[in-house]
């Protein structure tokens, strides 16, 4: 069955007040309230969703955003 490529790991980034955005390793749930403005769903490839208010709600939609706007979207490759 044909894989999708396996350089997209996706992740919940968090954006601060002066506009940086948070890296793949940083959990935002469990960062202390009010730390990001809004919630935005990447990849490791680039790849960067649309930003989301900073609520709980949020890093669920930033998730499935990931998936379904990107993942499901990407061409397969067929294994070797």
């Amino acid at each position: 069955m044909p894989l999708p490529d396996d350089d997209h790991d996706g992740y919940v980034a968090g954006c601060y007040r002066d506009g940086s955005v948070s890296d793949e390793w940083t959990e935002v749930e469990r960062c202390a309230g009010g730390t990001f403005v809004a919630y935005v769903a990447r990849c490791t490839c680039g790849w960067t969703g649309r930003r989301r208010p900073a609520t709980p709600a949020a890093v669920m939609d930033c998730r499935r955003e990931w998936f379904l706007g990107h993942v499901v979207a990407l061409p397969v490759v067929e294994p070797a």
